[in-house]
């Protein structure tokens, strides 16, 4: 079957803009890298990390503390195990509402002193929220 010249022209358009959107997702996915938080005896770092409201957040925990710590972020059903001086950990999940909302260590369901931070959920551009 043979195509005509618009019709030709319109595929190799098609073309060309799925190639675009393609190599525009595997980079978005190349560079995004993983939220590092770093638990501390009486600290914990980051203060504050900024996230968008249905995407996925990948957070990379490490003790670095002498004591036993964990990271809980209760209004996304986030617990992590107990880790150890020196253990890391690694969790996700996908934020469905926006605010503001605490992050911490805790020990026996109380946050520990200073161990607390905050996290902003955006929404997503082009949404109300």
């Amino acid at each position: 079957m043979r195509m005509n010249r618009p019709t030709r022209a319109v595929t190799a358009a098609l073309a060309s803009l799925a190639a675009t959107v393609l190599l525009q997702a595997m980079c978005s996915v190349a560079s995004a890298r993983p939220i590092q938080v770093t638990l501390r005896d009486g600290g914990i770092e980051p203060r504050e990390i900024d996230v968008t409201q249905g995407t996925t957040v990948d957070i990379v925990v490490r003790n670095d503390g002498t004591q036993i710590h964990n990271f809980v972020v209760p209004d996304f059903y986030v617990f992590t195990q107990n880790l150890h001086p020196g253990e890391t950990v690694r969790v996700s999940f996908v934020p469905d509402k926006t605010g503001k909302f605490r992050y911490y260590s805790d020990r026996d369901g109380i946050p520990e002193a200073g161990m607390q931070g905050t996290m902003k959920v955006a929404s997503q551009p082009g949404t109300a929220g």
